[in-house]
């Protein structure tokens, strides 16, 4: 599976970076929409403080995506709708594995 991470926490990094290795998926870290390098994935993680106004409309210009995770504190919760669905902080490495293994 094809995952983009478009995240600039180091600790979201390094736990779905862990995931990533452990269910032998592909991922790609990017700082922002603009930094994307491919166009198709199956799988879009984004860290919460990342997401803005026009987030999801650039992010869906971009690139095509089958799912998509946001990952949030709880008070950002009203950005969920525009995800299919929301992991909040703080979690676990094997949280965000399970939310892959549900995907697939």
């Amino acid at each position: 599976m094809k995952i983009l991470l478009l995240n600039e926490n180091p600790v979201v990094k390094k736990l779905v970076t862990l995931s990533a290795q452990k269910t032998s998926d592909e991922l790609e870290i990017a700082r922002s929409v603009d930094e994307i390098e491919g166009k198709e994935y199956d799988f879009v993680v984004v860290d919460d403080a990342l997401y803005g106004e026009d987030f999801v409309a650039r992010l869906r210009e971009k690139i095509t995506y089958n799912k998509s995770l946001l990952i949030c504190a709880k008070e950002e919760e009203e950005h969920a709708k525009e995800f299919s669905s929301i992991l909040k902080k703080p979690f676990f490495a094997y949280r965000f594995s399970r939310d892959i293994f549900d995907y697939r």
